[in-house]
């Protein structure tokens, strides 16, 4: 490092002097300024010089490929490319000549551990300790393949976080265990393990990888900083155990525990391997960040907390913790250096297409159908002879749904995939449904049989869903006995919000949140009678896209929730010969599913953001079939069709029967768009047309995707390539022109 730096220095005197030999021609004056002004940028670069040099770093493990360093008095990190000679930085090491940053900022960036606790007593949690400052005081020490950093803050915390170095990447882990917490008033709530690794200073070029909805990317720099938010999102959606007193914006869910950076040939994927259940990801330009630098990390939650309002005046609210010990899951980050000229997020998702193959991810059974999703009923609201009555209302019931799958078919729909929802009574009810037992309103055992045969023979799957997560009392499971508790101590409602104010809307009943401690059973109970019931697969609604604790008795976090959940579908999946059909899928639930519907087109579209990425598609294509969001629900189905081709997303269709009058007072009301009459052969006709291209790419990956105004090309590993022109509507595939413009 040493000889590094002599170079570095001799290489600066040479640069700073040799553009003042020609001065001998020019007059005085100007010699002058010019020497001025070269003695004037010497100072700055001997001032960026020595805060490296500042920064005595010593290698503490190496292997083929990369040199883990540490600086032992800052306890900065760095991952040297042995290659390349490109290292990557858990602080920037000019951090202090950042004269837009206060003293605070300029700590904070230079931390390599940020704590946050709370006071329970004060009811306070904005209480932050940095590594960088006089409140901490950290030793290092050797282990095998890295260091040992053990950091002890004055408000009574101590830790030791472990930064190693595997083949192919840096890892960063801390056990939840080895907390102490010795100062019974103050306690810890979230901690941030390298918050600045691969900070980009503001005159790089590059950007950040957001896993938002689709994928969004973040340039650095983008100027987005008058009235913009940094961006904040929970991994895996919120916690929906505390609901809020008003329905807050409506968001697109992260699914997947990563982000990704790219600086021209280099790139980083950073992976939440463990902790991801209690993560959330920021990310901040410059400026935003009140710094020069482009900043973005994972938080971990260590004990969450609630909200909690005082004798129903909702303006004397208070902070309530999680009590006991910290329940989570150990934190583990792993960072995946990637060198490659012009690296992009494509490099990033196949790295962690990769990193989910080798952790178990099997390569499923390629699909090139078309989805269906039907929906059986709900309750309704009438008045018969002036008395008001909660009936079951049909929208599509087993005949109606025959003759839907069965004019598709005719009309070229030769593959199709069908999600049946509120086909059974207790659906329709929003009790807990774990009997199969097909609804006598929609037709009854023999109805359904008969719409079962019609699948079989087709050579068609069916998933029947089954939706336990928001219940009534009924089929022994109650409101109290079986729903979750909020850390307040009160119960979780679902709430009904009205669409126009987002405010609890009074019309429908709440409905209560099941327990996770149920699912084993449920989805036991479940598992046997779909078995019974001839039935090869199945549908679990939300329960692969919602996360969620009970904190009361039970004591269950959103770790502990979340491997409640992978058991649930781990039954499901080993019994059921076609599997299981996700809505949405979070990362943990893709060991487990077969099918993936509901796949977002684009993302929350933040302010921050800069464009809108296929990544989930990219990372799942060829690994996982999936299909876009419902396109007969956009408002330009034709257009979303495009994309979805563009994206590899198989297409999908909302469909209901019966006139959308009936939806009215319903939970149904939302899918007012979904009458199947007169729509049946415009989805035949485009998926008759398009069926040759999901044929050919089926198991093929994304290896390139590129946007030129109205145009995207997909390049994919079998030499196919498509081009979509979405002003002239059309698809060109490997030379075929298909035109889905509508007249």
């Amino acid at each position: 490092m040493k000889k590094r730096f002599a170079l570095c220095l001799t290489v600066v005197f040479m640069l700073v002097f040799s553009g003042n030999v020609h001065a001998v021609d020019v007059s005085t004056d100007y010699a002058v300024e010019t020497v001025e002004n070269s003695v004037e940028n010497f100072v700055d670069i001997v001032e960026t010089v020595e805060n490296y040099v500042e920064k005595e770093f010593s290698e503490c493990a190496e292997n083929n490929d990369y040199i883990l360093q540490i600086d032992n008095n800052s306890g900065i990190i760095g991952l040297e490319n042995k290659h390349t000679g490109y290292i990557w930085y858990s602080s920037p090491l000019d951090t202090e000549s950042d004269e837009s940053a206060s003293e605070l900022i300029k700590n904070e960036i230079l931390s390599s551990n940020i704590l946050r606790y709370g006071i329970p007593e004060k009811r306070t949690n904005n209480n932050y300790l940095r590594s960088n400052t006089s409140d901490c005081k950290f030793s290092v020490s050797s282990i095998d393949n890295g260091v040992r950093i053990t950091y002890k803050y004055s408000a009574g915390f101590e830790f030791p976080v472990d930064y190693t170095l595997e083949s192919d990447c840096l890892k960063a882990s801390l056990k939840i265990s080895e907390i102490k917490e010795s100062n019974p008033q103050n306690i810890a709530t979230e901690v941030t393990i390298m918050g600045s690794f691969g900070a980009a200073d503001d005159d790089e070029d590059g950007y950040f990888l957001i896993p938002d909805g689709s994928g969004a990317l973040v340039r650095f720099n983008n100027n987005r900083t008058t009235d913009v938010n940094a961006y904040s999102q929970n991994v895996y959606g919120n916690d929906i155990t505390a609901v809020p007193a008003t329905r807050g914006a409506v968001t697109e869910q992260v699914y997947l525990p990563v982000y990704g950076i790219v600086k021209q040939d280099n790139a980083m994927l950073v992976v939440a391997e463990k902790g991801d259940s209690n993560a959330y990801i920021t990310a901040k330009i410059s400026g935003q960040s009140n710094s020069r630098y482009n900043l973005c990390r994972f938080t971990f939650v260590l004990r969450n907390t609630d909200t909690f309002y005082m004798s129903g005046n909702s303006t004397d609210k208070f902070t309530v913790f999680e009590q006991g010990e910290i329940a989570g899951d150990d934190i583990e980050l792993k960072y995946y250096p990637i060198s490659k000229k012009d690296a992009d997020y494509i490099d990033i998702a196949e790295k962690y297409r990769d990193y989910l193959i080798q952790n178990g991810i099997e390569t499923k059974k390629s699909s090139s159908a078309a989805y269906i999703n039907l929906y059986g009923g709900a309750k309704k609201k009438k008045s018969i002879f002036g008395i008001p009555m909660t009936i079951k209302q049909s929208t599509t019931d087993y005949r109606q749904a025959e003759k839907i799958i069965s004019e598709l078919n005719n009309k070229g729909a030769d593959n199709l995939v069908i999600l049946y929802k509120n086909w059974t009574d207790d659906g329709m009810e929003n009790k807990i449904d774990t009997s199969a037992s097909p609804s006598g309103t929609l037709g009854g055992k023999s109805g359904f049989n008969k719409f079962v045969d019609l699948i079989n023979d087709n050579g068609f799957l069916l998933y029947p869903a089954t939706d336990n997560r928001n219940f009534v009392s009924g089929n022994g499971y109650n409101s109290f006995n079986s729903t979750c508790i909020r850390i307040s101590g009160q119960y979780s409602r679902i709430v009904s919000y009205d669409r126009a104010f987002g405010i609890p809307d009074g019309f429908s009943k709440n409905m209560s949140l099941l327990s996770p401690r149920y699912f084993n059973e449920v989805f036991t109970r479940t598992t046997e009678n779909y078995v019974k019931s001839g039935l090869t697969g199945i549908s679990p609604s939300e329960l692969t896209t919602s996360l969620y604790g009970d904190y009361g008795k039970n004591k269950i976090s959103r770790f502990n929730s979340m491997e409640l959940t992978e058991i649930a579908l781990q039954t499901l999946s080993e019994s059921l010969t076609d599997g299981i059909l996700a809505d949405g899928a979070n990362a943990y639930a893709l060991p487990y599913v077969n099918h993936i519907t509901n796949v977002p087109l684009e993302s929350s579209h933040f302010d921050i953001f800069s464009e809108d990425i296929p990544f989930y598609q990219i990372v799942l294509h060829g690994i996982i079939p999936y299909s876009s969001t419902a396109l007969n629900s956009s408002p330009n189905p034709t257009e979303s069709l495009l994309k979805s081709v563009a994206m590899g997303s198989l297409p999908c269709y909302d469909l209901i029967a019966e006139e959308t009058s009936v939806l009215k007072d319903t939970e149904l009301d939302i899918y007012y768009y979904a009458y199947a009459d007169g729509r049946i052969d415009d989805i035949a006709e485009k998926y008759s047309m398009l069926k040759p291209l999901y044929d050919d790419i089926s198991d093929s990956t994304i290896t390139g995707y590129e946007v030129y105004d109205d145009k995207i090309i997909t390049s994919y590993s079998n030499g196919t390539e498509t081009e979509i022109n979405l002003e002239l509507q059309t698809v060109n595939f490997n030379g075929n022109i298909i035109d889905l413009h509508e007249e």
